[in-house]
């Protein structure tokens, strides 16, 4: 057929630009080239947990080297993944575990973790639980970023992240509901949930393994249930974040009357703290690798990554 067939009136034309159709296809290549090693997972485009695992092919490195060393130094047990979003940390590292139970209330990251679930975790032994843990069995306001999935919270009096500090979180200079997309969600009483958990993992014999929470402002509630609920035969690492200065965690160290230790998370992108960061660069190249480090954690030092070891008692 000739061009001046194709542009008969009444015929549909489309017309692209030449520079643009070529920019797209540079563009399709590069992204081919840049996610070759990504995550075989389902993720939403544009959120600030995305860019990570579709481009290097891992979700925080450290954190999933530190859950796999431990599932290899004798807490392979179990996995809890208490605020789970869409799976990241399950789906990379759940494999090293014998079981897996993932908690998620936020119904949209929900569907997502089933699907990623079934992607990497198909035929192991895992349990989803749609709904959060809190203080008591309840359906509280539920307030999802637009820009960040994994930073969803629940805004009550419970929480200790203030609306500002969550807003600050979210890269955001004050708190504005525009940001968010408010939800209702069902949360159980951390207490009892897994109250419960812990007595049938220890009747069964699963008595060490990992507890990675992330529930933006309820982590003191949770690491307390916890604290309270861990029987005397068990011992866990649970690996947490902490970003508020008004936050200590003296009453669960106490609960478990000596059996934990508490530690920060620590990377050394700066070494020689004295000199000007572009020789801590060349110094870090010149090295070859950084590492990230636990320390024991002292009082006034309860901010960013966390872990606590607890033993059996």
């Amino acid at each position: 057929m000739t061009t001046s067939a194709l542009r008969t009136p009444g015929r549909f034309i489309f017309k692209r630009n030449a520079v643009a159709y070529r920019v797209g296809r540079l563009k399709n290549s590069l992204y081919k080239q840049l996610t070759s090693n990504q995550l075989p997972l389902f993720f939403r485009a544009g959120d600030s947990i995305t860019v990570q695992p579709v481009v290097n092919g891992v979700y925080e490195p450290e954190i999933k080297a530190l859950i796999e060393h431990y599932a290899a130094t004798g807490h392979a047990d179990f996995l809890l993944d208490i605020g789970a979003n869409i799976g990241l940390t399950s789906c990379q590292s759940g494999r090293h575990f014998k079981e897996l139970h993932l908690y998620e209330p936020n119904p949209d990251c929900y569907n997502v973790l089933k699907v990623n679930a079934n992607i990497l975790l198909t035929g192991h032994n895992y349990h989803i639980h749609e709904y959060g843990l809190g203080e008591e069995d309840s359906v509280l306001r539920f307030c999802i970023p637009n820009n960040n999935w994994g930073g969803a919270f629940v805004m009550s009096e419970g929480n200790a992240y203030s609306a500002q500090t969550q807003a600050e979180k979210d890269g955001h200079a004050s708190f504005d509901h525009t940001n968010y997309r408010v939800t209702s969600v069902a949360i159980r009483s951390a207490r009892d949930t897994l109250g419960a958990l812990f007595g049938d993992l220890a009747r069964r014999g699963l008595s060490a393994g990992v507890i990675k929470i992330d529930v933006e402002g309820y982590e003191l509630t949770v690491l307390e249930a916890i604290a309270r609920t861990l029987p005397p035969e068990m011992k866990a690492v649970v690996i947490f974040e902490n970003w508020s200065l008004e936050l200590h965690f003296s009453t669960v160290l106490d609960a478990l009357a000596g059996r934990a230790r508490l530690m920060n998370m620590v990377t050394l992108k700066h070494p020689l703290r004295w000199l000007p960061r572009w020789i801590n660069t060349l110094y870090l190249l010149a090295r070859g690798h950084i590492e990230t480090v636990l320390v024991p954690s002292e009082e006034k030092a309860h901010i960013g990554g966390l872990v606590m070891e607890i033993d059996a008692a």
